[in-house]
């Protein structure tokens, strides 16, 4: 009875360190290259903080973007434009967009991914003075 009680403990514990490692790898921190980038990413949450504190809010039917291994993306944030060109510099992500129906001023955009990993995009805007970070999933 010993045995068989050393056994299923054995058992168990290599069942949860396998678990342990799946988990630590959807962590892992990625570098912003255009390979870790590509796939589609759909915003989940944001922590946006207009001058106090704030905690991440779940967004309800957020925008996507997709993104290419050609430098391209398309995205349903605006309705008349969705599609353009991606730069990845350091951690700077600009978005172009390649459509002339969009306001001037409204064409590029210019983020800083605050982190990357395999299930998980944050993106944060540039010259925010409070907290303003997007977080995507990817699908």
């Amino acid at each position: 009875m010993k045995l068989i009680l050393q056994l299923i403990a054995l058992l168990l514990l290599f069942l949860f360190s396998g678990c342990e490692s799946d988990d630590k790898e959807q962590l892992k921190v990625l570098d912003l290259t255009t390979t870790n980038l590509v796939g589609t990413w759909k915003l989940s949450e944001s922590y946006v903080s207009p001058g106090g504190e704030t905690s991440w809010q779940a967004v309800e039917d957020g925008s996507s973007y997709t993104f290419t291994n050609e430098g391209t993306f398309t995205s349903d944030f605006y309705e008349n434009c969705t599609e353009g060109e991606y730069t990845v510099d350091g951690d700077n992500l600009t978005l172009t967009y390649t459509c002339e129906e969009l306001e001037e001023g409204h064409e590029v955009w210019n983020r800083v991914v605050y982190s990357l990993t395999e299930k998980e995009l944050i993106l944060r805007g540039i010259g925010c003075t409070e907290a303003c970070l997007y977080k995507y999933k990817k699908m």
